[in-house]
């Protein structure tokens, strides 16, 4: 028998995960309203204030389509029961969403494992992930994003396939670049399955078609986003930390999407070398070990964390995934961090891009961890006495699905 069977049996004993996963709940919590409420960090980023005008036109009765609008929707609506208290209470929501996904990750751990010392690892490493605390604090979209995407995966993994796709689709008016995650999510179980739930495609559609049909009524355009146009005319000349966000004003001829797609495309083929050298740039900075100093505005301190993190991230979440890549449900989870990673190294890059990725990497990253520590006792579903009411087993596959279930995921020993 293993020598880790202790571990896992104190993990999984009557009630101790609960007790170790209260504790974390506090510990992620207590971070991160300290980073909130209780030091001189601002709260409000550049993006902020044009969320919050965007928020203004829409209690005003109009609409204003460039960033998604799913962000200032929620400002819209704290603002109209708060208006004094509107950024404290999104402080405390952001709070809450973040303090959500752990729950999300414990989750997910335990139930594609069948262990809950997955659940708990990945739970403790999110709590204390360094940019998973930062970010909460500001105004920005990563924190929702992050909610609702994870969020998604928590109930397809359920299969409540209406609140997968409402969170699907809710991810999506926030974050609009996340929109290739639900397409690549619904091919991916097609295959699998051969067949693909309608609850789960209407659902995701529906916050779809409702913005979008808003936006019909109030600009005779139906759109969920208008800032793709910008966005790639940004793409141009962005190299890492080195976006010129003035290109509007140099080009106010480029003004369409189609435009802009063009421009782009003659740069990449009048200059390759330069274009390709840009694009490393743009995935240096998502992922890179030694973050940029942002032309000045970051640390050596901010870089050499970030960049730890990164190198966390990237090393074990990889070979996490590769260690179980052909079980279906466990090979999903990178499905966002190949998104985001592709997206923003053609598009440009910032760091804070890939804060709703980085909970599918650490759970990757804790099956790695388990991986490289040994193998498990004998393979069991879920702890002892730990059930879940929604599934009668870890394993069941959906009464509407053909394809065989799987085996939980387990690591096994490195030989």
């Amino acid at each position: 028998m293993s020598n880790r069977t202790p571990l896992y049996a104190a993990l999984d004993a009557p009630g101790a995960s609960r007790r170790y996963l209260v504790a974390v709940f506090m510990a992620g919590a207590l971070l991160r309203i300290g980073i909130c409420f209780f030091t001189a960090l601002p709260n409000m980023h550049k993006d902020s204030f044009e969320y919050f005008r965007q928020a203004d036109t829409l209690l005003a009765g109009g609409y204003t389509d460039y960033f998604p609008n799913g962000y200032p929707l929620l400002i819209a609506l704290v603002k109209a029961l708060s208006p004094a208290h509107t950024q404290g209470i999104l402080l405390w929501i952001q709070i809450g969403m973040s303090v959500s996904t752990i729950a999300f990750v414990y989750d997910i751990g335990r139930r594609l494992s069948g262990y809950s010392v997955y659940g708990l690892l990945a739970a403790l490493i999110l709590a204390v992930f360094p940019s998973q605390i930062n970010y909460v604090r500001w105004l920005t979209t990563e924190t929702p994003t992050a909610f609702f995407l994870l969020g998604a995966f928590f109930f397809y993994f359920r299969k409540q396939w209406f609140w997968c796709g409402i969170f699907l689709g809710m991810a999506t008016l926030v974050r609009s670049n996340v929109s290739p995650v639900f397409i690549l999510l619904f091919l991916a179980h097609f295959i699998h399955t051969r067949k693909l739930p309608l609850t789960l495609v209407a659902a995701t559609l529906l916050p779809l078609l409702l913005i979008g049909s808003y936006c019909y009524m109030k600009t005779g355009k139906f759109s969920t986003a208008g800032n793709n146009q910008i966005n790639i005319l940004y793409s141009v000349t962005a190299s890492g930390p080195d976006i010129d966000f003035g290109l509007g004003k140099k080009f106010p001829e480029v003004n369409t999407t189609g435009k802009a797609l063009h421009m782009y495309v003659d740069h990449m083929k009048t200059e390759p070398f330069v274009f390709i050298r840009q694009k490393l740039a743009n995935l240096w900075e998502l992922w890179g070990f030694y973050a940029s100093s942002a032309n000045g505005g970051r640390s050596v301190g901010s870089r050499l964390l970030l960049g730890a993190g990164n190198f966390f991230l990237l090393t074990l979440g990889l070979f996490g995934w590769w260690r179980h890549r052909k079980n279906y449900r466990v090979s999903i989870l990178i499905l966002p961090f190949a998104v985001v990673t592709v997206l923003h190294t053609f598009l440009f890059a910032m760091p804070r891009y890939t804060y709703p990725v980085e909970p599918f990497m650490i759970l990757l990253a804790a099956w790695a961890l388990l991986d490289l520590a040994g193998p498990p006792p004998v393979a069991k579903p879920y702890g002892p006495t730990d059930s879940h009411p929604t599934d009668s087993h870890p394993t069941d596959s959906h009464p509407t699905d053909s394809h065989p279930a799987e085996s939980p995921a387990r690591p096994s020993a490195i030989a």
